[in-house]
C-alpha cells in the first residue's frame, strides 16, 4: 500500500485508457472505499449505478455531447482550452467517458441536505483509492447534462427521489498523465 500523501499527491485524471476491463472486485473495492467517506448526519445518502455496457455509455455520451455543445458554442473564443473542448465534442467518433471500460454513477438522494458533499466525498474517495490500485479515474462534468434529464435517468433505473451527482470513469491507463501546474496556494490567516 502507498503512502496516502504520495496517492493523494499522484492522482490525475486519466482520459487515455487501455482496453483491459476492471475486474468485479476492483468495482466492489471502490464502491466499498466510496461508502467509508463521512456524510452530513451520518446520512450515507448514496446509491451506486454501475455501466460496463458500452451502448448505454455511448448514448449517454451523444446526449450529453448535443446539449453541451450548443451551451459552450458562445464561449469558444474565449479559450483555447474551451475551444479545444468544442473541437472534442463536436467530433462524431468522441465519447465523453474516453473508452474507460467502467462508468459509475454515484446518485444521491434528494431529501438529504447534504447530499452533494456527501456523494462528491464519496467520489473523491473512490478516486484515490483507484491510484492506490493503479487504476485511471476522472470524473466525467460532460456528462452533467444528460444525467438531468428524467427520461435517461428512468431508462437507467435510477430510483425516484435520486439525482446522479457524480459521473466518475474507471479504468487502466493508457498514457502518462501530465502533472498540471498547481496555483499558489491562497491561505488566509487571523
Amino acid at each position: 500500500m502507498q503512502d496516502i500523501v504520495e496517492i493523494i499527491k499522484s492522482r490525475r485524471c486519466v482520459r487515455q485508457y487501455q482496453k483491459d476491463a476492471v475486474s468485479d472486485e476492483d468495482i466492489e473495492f471502490l464502491i466499498n472505499c466510496g461508502i467509508h467517506a463521512p456524510s452530513g448526519f451520518n446520512a450515507q445518502p448514496w446509491k451506486f449505478l454501475v455501466i460496463k455496457d458500452k451502448k448505454i455509455q455511448d448514448k449517454i455520451s451523444e446526449h450529453g455531447k448535443r446539449s453541451l455543445i450548443p451551451m459552450i458554442e458562445p464561449m469558444k473564443d474565449t479559450s483555447q482550452k474551451i475551444a479545444n473542448f468544442l473541437t472534442f465534442l463536436k467530433a462524431e467518433e468522441t465519447s465523453i467517458f474516453y473508452g474507460a471500460p467502467v462508468l459509475i454513477i454515484i446518485l444521491g438522494n434528494e431529501n438529504v441536505m447534504t447530499v452533494d458533499y456527501d456523494c462528491a466525498m464519496a467520489a473523491q474517495t473512490m478516486m484515490l483509492a483507484a491510484n492506490s490500485k493503479g487504476i485511471g479515474s476522472c470524473w466525467i462534468g460532460a456528462a452533467t447534462t444528460a444525467l438531468m434529464d428524467k427520461v435517461i435517468l428512468k431508462e437507467l433505473g435510477v430510483p425516484e427521489g435520486y439525482k446522479a451527482i457524480a459521473p466518475l470513469i474507471f479504468g487502466y491507463p493508457d498514457a502518462e498523465t501530465e502533472v498540471p501546474e498547481k496555483n499558489k496556494t491562497d491561505i488566509i490567516w487571523k
